[in-house]
């Protein structure tokens, strides 16, 4: 019986000031109401963002601090970013210092962790991230991007199993956390025929000070997705996941760690008439155990199949 409604809204205003300076401001919120048997609670976030933005061909320095209420809590926030063109544009340094709010509603909660139990708390985790990184290409397929960030997280969600059948999960805010994140991406493209993607997460959660440890957070992510155009009415794809296993508690309060994971999908769509498409989905295809949160093992090998029928464009008179 819980149910949660959200409005956001956000209206960005820029104004030129010179060839090479805007001012910009805008107003971004969020409102949620979420509702159970027993709770009612009313979340809301409002920022206002000013700033001002130099850019040249070569060089884009945005310059603010953002007034921000998270409830009646009140916060000011960075923003100040760089990127500087290197290289005939091909290679771009980037570094910045900014602050937002991951907002913590029932609908993100059950999307990442669909075995909690109903929160009785929603608390916004606040980050305050510097960084530095680049990105770029080489030639007129291959394009990359790099980051490293440290960020300081306070009321991060983390996810305990219960103690009396280990199978649900309670929410639990950490007060305070640091995370030294690298992230990186590498992308092949030919035309619209065949894409390669690939990316990797590597997180160092540290300095918590009432968890021992971030549960149920990810430690390494690495993933890939290849799309190819076999036939005009063919198109082949692939994705796999890589990722490090969590920690977690035992419902006798025992702290460990799952094992890491491996998956591969593959699939393929075949348009047979201009309205008509079928489509083969192979999901696990080594059929590998393996399990995300604690006491839920995935699906082993499966296979899907479907059609889809297209009704065309509505044109509206």
């Amino acid at each position: 019986d819980g149910k949660e409604n959200t409005f956001m809204f956000d209206l960005p205003v820029t104004k030129s000031i010179t060839r090479i300076l805007d001012f910009n401001v805008g107003i971004t919120g969020s409102i949620s109401s979420y509702k159970s048997d027993t709770t009612n609670i009313d979340n809301t976030i409002y920022y206002v963002t000013p700033s001002l933005t130099f850019k040249t061909p070569n060089i884009k320095i945005v310059a603010g601090f953002s007034p921000s209420w998270n409830n009646s809590t009140f916060n000011l926030l960075p923003n100040i970013t760089a990127d500087a063109k290197i290289n005939e544009e091909k290679l771009i340094l980037q570094a910045g210092w900014i602050g937002y709010y991951n907002k913590t509603t029932y609908q993100s909660l059950a999307n990442f962790n669909p075995f909690i139990q109903q929160p009785t708390v929603l608390n916004n985790a606040l980050v305050k991230e510097q960084y530095a990184g680049f990105k770029g290409s080489a030639g007129d397929h291959f394009t990359y991007n790099a980051r490293v960030s440290f960020l300081k997280i306070s009321n991060q969600p983390l996810f305990v199993n219960d103690t009396i059948t280990g199978k649900s999960f309670n929410v639990v805010y950490e007060p305070s956390l640091n995370d030294i994140r690298i992230h990186g991406e590498i992308g092949y493209t030919a035309s619209e025929q065949f894409s390669l993607l690939a990316g990797a997460s590597f997180n160092q959660y540290s300095s918590l000070t009432v968890n021992d440890k971030a549960y149920g957070l990810l430690p390494i992510e690495i993933n890939g997705a290849l799309r190819y155009q076999a036939l005009k009415d063919l198109l082949l794809k692939a994705d796999v996941f890589f990722w490090d296993g969590t920690r977690y508690t035992t419902k006798a309060i025992q702290s460990g760690k799952l094992d890491p994971a491996f998956d591969l999908n593959a699939g393929a769509e075949f348009s047979f008439l201009p309205q008509w498409k079928a489509w083969l989905q192979f999901n696990n295809v080594f059929n590998n155990k393996y399990e995300r949160w604690k006491q839920y093992p995935v699906l082993g090998f499966n296979m899907l199949i479907g059609v889809v029928y297209s009704f065309g464009q509505l044109k509206m008179h």
